[in-house]
């Protein structure tokens, strides 16, 4: 029947490309599925890969010497659509991982951002509640980076009181930001 099949089909293409495509469609069609899911692939994916193949096939029907098997022709194209199919598959997936390590990197910056921000403002607000000499202190001590020797010296206050100044607005900060 497949020689018959396909000496009709080389008849037909030479005055109905149409008609000899569906016959080779009608016939074959189930048998390369069927090839193409027993190899394990997904059934959409083997469908979609079939009807490529007869599309190949329509566009290469003016070389295809009719001495070949139109089957074994079908085969070939199915087999190359394939491992095409599944070398642009890893070239997706090399691709889609790159991305997505790019993209986990990102947002780990991104939420270091959010996160610096929040720290800086809970920090401030914390900073604006201390009262009046423990916040001057701190600011001294933090924004114009003096030593304590030098805020003692100018607010005229003992250097273990700037200490214990200190040491309560630090208090205060690890307690507020643990919170």
């Amino acid at each position: 029947m497949k020689n018959t099949l396909e000496t009709e089909f080389f008849k037909l293409v030479k005055c109905d490309k149409h008609k000899a495509i569906q016959m080779v469609f009608n016939a074959y069609w189930n048998t390369l599925y069927q090839h193409a899911v027993k190899k394990g692939q997904c059934k959409s994916m083997v469908q979609d890969l079939v009807q490529d193949s007869f599309i190949s096939f329509w566009d290469k029907l003016d070389t295809i010497n009719p001495k070949e098997s139109v089957l074994a022709y079908l085969y070939a194209i199915l087999k190359n659509k394939t491992l095409k199919f599944y070398e642009k598959d890893e070239v997706r997936s090399r691709y889609i991982i790159s991305l997505s390590s790019f993209g986990i990197v990102s947002d780990s910056n991104a939420q270091n951002i959010i996160i610096e921000k929040e720290l800086k403002h809970i920090i401030n607000r914390e900073i604006e509640r201390m009262p009046p000499r423990m916040k001057e202190i701190y600011n001294l001590k933090k924004e114009e980076e003096l030593s304590i020797k030098q805020i003692a010296t100018g607010l005229s206050l003992s250097e273990q009181t700037i200490k214990n100044q200190l040491q309560m607005a630090y208090q205060r900060l690890r307690t507020r930001v643990r919170a």
